[in-house]
């Protein structure tokens, strides 16, 4: 069972969210909270820690942003997906530089809502093709590139993981593809996160379109 976690304003928006659930045998509402110090205060006092929360950006008292730093600090194993109306660059880029695990517009249909979750758990990120051009674009507009030494750092197997992290293959797809077994996956993912000095498969899917190791 997924236990998902909802952060958002407008209780009517939360109540059709809910609604998208409850035929969902897998996962689940399990928390709700209208800003981000109501959340924060319900994860300090719950026994059963959400696995993924749906995040709002604009919140009163603590918004989205702060919000998601502090989950990322307290509880880094806690998937952040962004559940949004604002499509701005800003907002977006922002975001997913912070480290969150998915970006989503409010106008989804309940199956990419659906579809992201499952992606974030088992891939650890979500960027639909609108979120991953507006990443590309602004990336390469900035020219925010890593300095050469740190990709040559990289060694090839590494490179090669991550090219198939990216095309969102499993830990067990890339062994069997690779013929390498699933601890030495795990281990090269977790020399790329250390490296790269990222949070999460998400900011590993950062690097790799900053540098256009790989187009996804």
């Amino acid at each position: 069972m997924i236990n998902i976690a909802l952060v958002d304003d407008h209780s009517l928006f939360r109540e059709g969210i809910k609604a998208i659930f409850q035929d969902e045998n897998d996962m689940g509402i399990t928390m709700e909270a209208s800003d981000g110090d109501q959340f924060i205060e319900a994860l300090r006092n719950a026994v059963v820690k959400p696995d993924v929360v749906l995040l709002d950006i604009r919140m009163p008292n603590l918004d989205g942003y702060e919000t998601a730093k502090i989950v990322l600090e307290k509880y880094p194993t806690m998937k952040i997906i962004i559940l949004t109306m604002h499509q701005e660059e800003r907002h977006i880029i922002r975001m997913i530089e912070l480290g969150v695990n998915g970006y989503l517009m409010k106008n989804s249909n309940s199956d990419e809502v659906i579809e992201c979750i499952e992606s974030v758990m088992e891939f650890d990120y979500y960027f639909n093709n609108k979120i991953t051009n507006i990443m590309r674009k602004v990336m390469m507009y900035k020219g925010k590139g890593t300095p050469n030494n740190i990709i040559h750092d990289l060694s090839e197997r590494e490179i090669e993981v991550l090219e198939l992290i990216c095309k969102e293959y499993t830990a067990k797809e890339i062994g069997e593809k690779l013929f390498i077994s699933f601890r030495t996956v795990e281990g090269h993912r977790k020399n790329l996160l250390s490296k790269l000095n990222v949070r999460n498969t998400a900011g590993l899917v950062v690097f790799a379109l900053k540098n256009e190791i790989v187009k996804v």
